[in-house]
């Protein structure tokens, strides 16, 4: 790994601990309209997709039809819960505080809840004008359009740029834009899907400090 000049979060389930309250609404809401699955099965399937892809899929693997209000549902319920739910991941404040390099965030999810998010959990004042949405470019990881406009923002090429990631189709956004990856995977997660792919990984969010300053060229 080079010397690291800038480094671009994703949010959800790196800077914010937003998982667990997703599936959840997930798990309920296409329950009610006919699709039943595990929280291990919802982990597989949702995880770093966009929300269409998501809604697609459920339709074609389970062959229900989701109503057209089914978005607005999940928004309602889900930032009911992060309000009173959502926690920063272990160990992120200590990092954003301690970094030296310039840094934003980058997410698949919609600028409201990106702000919310990072609102609640304290986080906001770190990113304040570095905060990128795929929603406003019109384009999803694994599209790297995301990652390579937040490193345009910072000034940076996306050699230049670290991301990370704990998402596979984030992971490849980021090596199909160029960009130098590392997977967060916490505790109770598989790492193996990263490590196959020859992806560095690490479960502590401290690390990401240890990591930069041992780059010595």
């Amino acid at each position: 790994m080079k010397r690291v000049k800038a480094i671009i979060f994703d949010c959800d389930g790196v800077l914010v601990d937003s998982e667990s309250i997703t599936m959840k609404v997930f798990i309920e809401l296409f329950e009610k309209y006919g699709a039943t699955m595990t929280y291990k099965e919802a982990l597989d399937k949702f995880v770093g997709k966009a929300f269409n892809q998501i809604l697609e899929a459920i339709e074609n693997e389970y062959k229900v039809a989701l109503p057209s209000d089914f978005e607005t549902q999940f928004r309602e319920r889900t930032f009911a819960a992060f309000q009173s739910e959502i926690q920063p991941i272990e160990g992120i404040k200590e990092v954003l505080a301690q970094l030296d390099v310039p840094f934003a965030v980058a997410s698949n999810g919609p600028m409201t809840k990106m702000k919310l998010n990072l609102t609640t959990t304290g986080l906001i004042q770190y990113f304040d004008g570095r905060m990128f949405s795929a929603y406003d470019l019109k384009a999803w990881k694994p599209n790297p359009k995301l990652f390579i406009h937040a490193a345009e923002q910072l000034g940076f090429t996306p050699q230049d740029c670290l991301v990370i990631e704990d998402s596979l189709s984030g992971v490849e956004a980021a090596i199909n834009g160029g960009f130098q990856v590392l997977a967060y995977v916490d505790k109770g997660h598989d790492a193996s899907k990263f490590q196959q792919k020859g992806i560095p990984t690490f479960s502590q969010m401290k690390e990401v400090l240890q990591i930069i300053n041992s780059i010595t060229i």
